[in-house]
């Protein structure tokens, strides 16, 4: 290195920085905003960038030879290394002017070496050639969800973390379309909301190798493997925060800060779920908990096993996601008729709105969460029958008087189906619980 900078130091005089265009990668430039450029980047001359450009020094014949001696690195480089499914070629040279001259010239600003700057440059590629083992992450984004302040990252079992994405995951995110975005002035510049800006992540190691000892029959990893953890978590949150949270691509990358291995991002292009920007989940720290108490209940056998109540789950969480409040009042009291209507122990002749109505009160009548009074219940659940049936009928409903769980007269019909849902999330809430004590 000593030698290379004399000679750009006698040749160019002084490096050129400039910021550039980076469609490889969007790089953060504030809370909500990415740009696809790379500012105070090395112009490298052009004789750099040739990948033989280091073997002009008799220098480099010495560190040939002492990789060539050394029965790790010489099976790190000049081949192809990475993990078994996933291998790519590192040429020598390059590699060094990637990730020591370049650190070094950025980090000085002058074609002068410096001892620091190379340690810490070297140190940086020599751990990374030697690793025996690769890490990569998979992530699975949340559409529309936040916490509140003071919550950096919710543990859950199985090596799962609920938490902000890295920079890394937010770049394949956009480049994935697994996060929505707004172009903010230009084809280099988008805006990824703070709502779409958490996923659910689990990290694995694999071992490293390269041509020399690639196993015989490669095996991938499954992936994506978090569909169902993403899916139950989503359930989780809605049932004790609300909102329209949903869980889109999966995406698997390298950990910001390791030393790449050659393993660039992927995804899973499944479908995109749908959410409403108006209503997103936020999560608060007095409900974390909760969040975790219901995502280990709805694994239980109990729970998945029951057929009725999974169909109940799935209409609260397609509710959730609709934009329409009339759409959401269907979903909503379709969850409360396969929730209530053949509870044991009511006549088969009574209404089906009876039935909602004495199921509801009977389950939530002590309710710590709710704390609402049964006949406010009771109305309210009733108000949501006769909307539901008046648009199901096509009658016009806007005679008749809406009330808030609270009994405040509304014309908001918004309101009234939040109200709804709320009910209905704690009544889920219960019998899962029940259904997994019984």
């Amino acid at each position: 290195m000593a030698a290379v900078l004399g000679d750009l130091a006698a040749g160019d005089w002084a490096p050129a920085f400039a910021t550039v265009p980076d469609f490889g990668e969007w790089h953060r430039h504030g809370q909500e905003s990415f740009v696809a450029i790379r500012h105070g980047a090395w112009q490298m001359p052009g004789r750099v960038a040739d990948y033989r450009f280091l073997d002009t020094f008799a220098e480099m014949a010495a560190v040939r030879a002492i990789v060539a001696a050394d029965e790790v690195l010489r099976e790190r480089v000049d081949c192809v290394v990475g993990v078994e499914f996933a291998l790519t070629h590192r040429q020598l040279g390059w590699t060094l002017v990637q990730h020591v001259l370049e650190p070094m010239v950025v980090a000085v600003r002058s074609y002068r070496f410096d001892q620091d700057a190379f340690d810490a440059a070297y140190n940086r590629l020599e751990d990374g050639l030697l690793a025996t083992r690769a890490r990569l992450v998979e992530a699975v984004p949340l559409n529309a969800f936040t916490p509140t302040a003071g919550i950096e990252a919710v543990t859950l079992p199985d090596g799962l973390v609920l938490q902000p994405m890295s920079d890394r995951q937010v770049s394949a995110a956009i480049g994935y379309l697994a996060v929505p975005i707004t172009f903010a002035g230009g084809p280099n510049s988008v805006t990824v909301s703070q709502f779409h800006q958490w996923a659910l992540t689990r990290c694995t190691s694999y071992p490293v190798c390269s041509s020399t000892d690639v196993p015989a029959q490669p095996a991938a990893p499954e992936f994506p493997s978090l569909v169902e953890p993403a899916s139950r978590l989503v359930t989780a949150l809605r049932l004790v925060c609300g909102g329209s949270v949903t869980a889109t691509r999966a995406i698997r990358c390298q950990p910001d800060e390791d030393f790449p291995q050659g393993l660039g991002p992927t995804a899973s292009l499944s479908a995109l779920p749908a959410f409403d920007e108006e209503r997103p989940t936020v999560l608060g720290r007095e409900q974390v908990e909760a969040v975790r108490e219901v995502y280990g209940l709805l694994r239980h056998p109990a729970v998945r096993e029951n057929r009725g109540l999974q169909t109940a789950l799935r209409r609260l969480v397609l509710a959730g996601a609709d934009r329409v409040p009339t759409d959401r009042l269907i979903d909503l009291m379709v969850c409360a008729e396969v929730l209530f209507i053949k509870l044991p122990g009511l006549p088969e002749d009574r209404r089906k709105q009876d039935k909602i109505v004495d199921g509801a009160t009977t389950l939530l009548a002590d309710d710590p969460v709710l704390q609402a009074p049964l006949d406010r219940i009771d109305a309210l659940l009733r108000l949501g029958y006769r909307l539901r049936n008046d648009e199901m009928h096509g009658d016009d409903p806007s005679g008749r008087e809406q009330r808030t769980l609270t009994g405040q007269p509304t014309s908001d019909l918004s309101a009234v189906v939040d109200d709804i849902e709320r009910v209905l999330r704690r009544a889920l809430v219960r019998t899962i619980s029940d259904a997994v004590k019984q």
